[in-house]
């Protein structure tokens, strides 16, 4: 059985996690030679060892990420999945124009063609079809004929 989009994601999620902590190694390092003539016995062999193998992990790490997902960006977009999330968003975001500026946000996080810029961007078609068969009112219209314009001057 395959993987899910969302089990694809959280693996490469824990890549990133992995990346961040081999990162965090190679700042300890850097922080214990900044301290080096501090503390007794030389500790610039070890330092560098661990700075071989987390640059050598680093690249493992990557490789394992680009497979997910490459994998991750085969999986076609369920168009039911992307209506469903986009009358969501519009009962948590209230305008189209807000659900919009949001799948927008959303989109641009990704690498383009990617599953999950894919996804918003089915988002924002489904958010748009919907709005061309349903046109929302805009939001300065109210009944004809009352309130002030906007700019009237008060007497």
């Amino acid at each position: 059985m395959e993987l899910s989009a969302k089990e694809l994601t959280e693996l490469s999620k824990h890549t990133a996690k992995a990346r961040r902590n081999l990162d965090n190694l190679l700042d300890f390092v850097d922080l214990m030679n900044n301290d080096a003539e501090k503390l007794e016995g030389d500790i610039t062999p070890a330092g560098e060892q661990i700075k071989q193998l987390s640059n050598e992990m680093s690249k493992h790490v990557d490789e394992i990420k680009t497979l997910i997902d490459a994998q991750l960006d085969k999986i076609p977009i369920d168009p039911e999945e992307t209506k469903d999330a986009a009358g969501k968003l519009g009962l948590y975001h209230g305008t189209v124009h807000q659900v919009i500026s949001y799948a927008d946000t959303e989109k641009s996080k990704y690498k383009e063609n990617s599953y999950w810029w894919r996804y918003w961007v089915s988002i924002l078609d489904n958010v748009m079809q919907q709005e061309i068969e349903n046109p929302s009112k805009p939001i300065s219209q109210g009944k004809q004929g009352q309130g002030k314009p906007f700019l009237e001057k008060r007497k």
